[in-house]
């Protein structure tokens, strides 16, 4: 006769609110941690082209490539520019840069001095498409003929980056910080609706 082992109901009961809340946890929308790391200075890079020889035509260009450090306002620079005739890799002359992007670096203002003397060239609210043409204000530095640019769009680097980190829980997310009264303070790992750490 084979005799029938009893589980108590109270161990039954345990197992069961385990089960149900490893179910449950795995569903619960909890609260992530964000980290801002400093990558350093911001620079960026734009090209514009100029017509060479003839204006109105943008096939036979000097081409000027500018490096800027963008200053802590996020959007005013300063930097150097080097021109090079069409696609030559020796730049003819180089010049020192001055301005500022506009919202969403979309648009640009600076004022260009050449190194060692020249024309200078200034633009006010330019696109930064690479397909508007921009009439340049040579402040009468070049009379010969009107200068115009089409300005491509900044390569901007370096800055802060924002990282969003998703704990399974908050004893991960303090032992990952490291401990200590602040870090048990956050809301990191802790479910959204939890009153925890406020």
């Amino acid at each position: 006769m084979l005799r029938k082992k009893l589980i108590p109901a109270a161990i039954v009961a345990v197992i069961a609110s385990l089960s149900l809340s490893s179910v449950a946890s795995a569903k619960v929308e909890r609260c992530a941690a964000t980290t801002v790391t400093d990558t350093g200075n911001k620079t960026a890079t734009f090209t514009v082209n100029q017509p060479k020889d003839a204006t109105g035509q943008f096939s036979n260009v000097w081409r000027h490539e500018y490096e800027v450090a963008i200053n802590a306002d996020g959007s005013s620079f300063i930097g150097t520019g080097k021109v090079y005739d069409n696609g030559a890799s020796t730049p003819t002359w180089t010049e020192t840069v001055t301005g500022s992007f506009g919202p969403g670096n979309t648009t640009l203002n600076m004022q260009t001095t050449p190194v060692g003397g020249g024309a200078t060239f200034k633009v006010t609210n330019a696109p930064m498409d690479n397909t508007t043409v921009t009439t340049v204000d040579t402040n009468g530095t070049w009379p010969a003929n009107d200068v115009e640019f089409k300005i491509d769009a900044p390569t901007i680097t370096g800055g802060s980056v924002i990282d969003t980190i998703e704990y399974k829980n908050h004893g991960e997310y303090v032992s990952a910080a490291g401990g200590g009264k602040e870090v048990a303070q956050g809301c990191a790992g802790m479910p959204t609706n939890s009153t925890q750490g406020k």
